[in-house]
């Protein structure tokens, strides 16, 4: 029985890559979602790059393009948004009947939250690659040869980010049970992780603090523009550990979900 526990426990990684492909798959192929990707980045890149085009913006003593720092906070909402609702997809499954077939599959469900979380994070990671493509294409970041490694380094910051917002979307929707539910979330949570991290407008530190999404946005902005608010090795922790927490948080409520008949 015990040999029967700890085999059903294991992680299966082929059962788990298979699971984030077809999130990131379900997302490249609705056409839909890809194009509505594309031109809500371009909205708000020239809504902002535009509307604080003349306005200085600085970081500590440092003067930033008011472009440049639209530009990243935006490829960093991007993971807020994709992240908690990708997350939130486990309830869309539960509605239509796939998350009961799935938890009758002889993987853990270890596997499947896995799965569902590197599937989710790597949606985030294309999506937050159109919008730095389209800013550097606008030249809002400029041009110079370390933007290539810094384009490149950009992936596995928006990989690291993503974990934390999925696990949100992960507990949010093994425990939502009706839609009605869904616009309280979004009024509740996302909408105030967005506004108070200053991934759109310069905001006063004091006010930013004590949101974790700050530090994913300010980590955004060291790598992009090489300055930030506050020490990276300070935003690589708090965007780490409050990823490590809210994936655990997922886990243990996707471990104690149940199906109805």
């Amino acid at each position: 029985m015990s040999d029967l526990y700890i085999e059903k426990s294991k992680v299966n990684y082929n059962a788990m890559w298979i699971l984030a492909k077809r999130e990131l798959l379900s997302f490249w192929r609705n056409k839909s979602r890809v194009i509505s990707s594309i031109a809500q980045g371009i909205l708000f890149l020239f809504v902002f790059g535009a509307g604080f085009s003349q306005v200085e913006i600085f970081i500590g003593i440092t003067r930033v393009d008011s472009r440049a720092f639209s530009a990243s906070g935006i490829a960093a909402m991007v993971i807020l948004f994709t992240g908690i609702f990708g997350g939130m997809s486990i309830f869309r499954d539960k509605m239509f009947g796939f998350m009961k077939e799935l938890l009758v599959a002889p993987v853990s469900r270890r596997t499947l939250m896995l799965g569902r979380t590197v599937g989710v994070a790597l949606q985030t990671m294309l999506q937050v690659s159109i919008i730095i493509a389209l800013s550097v294409a606008f030249q809002f970041f400029g041009y110079d040869l370390s933007l290539i490694w810094r384009v490149m380094l950009i992936l596995p910051v928006a990989f690291l980010a993503s974990i934390g917002i999925v696990g949100i979307g992960l507990t949010i929707s093994t425990r939502l049970n009706d839609m009605q539910s869904f616009g309280l979330i979004q009024t509740f949570i996302v909408m105030p992780m967005m506004w108070l991290s200053g991934a759109l407008i310069p905001l006063p530190v004091q006010i930013t603090i004590f949101n974790p999404f700050t530090y994913s946005v300010d980590l955004f902005r060291f790598v992009m523009l090489g300055v930030s608010y506050f020490p990276f090795w300070i935003d690589i922790l708090v965007t780490a550990s409050f990823g490590a927490i809210l994936i655990l948080i997922g886990a243990r409520s996707f471990n104690k979900m149940e199906i109805s008949q």
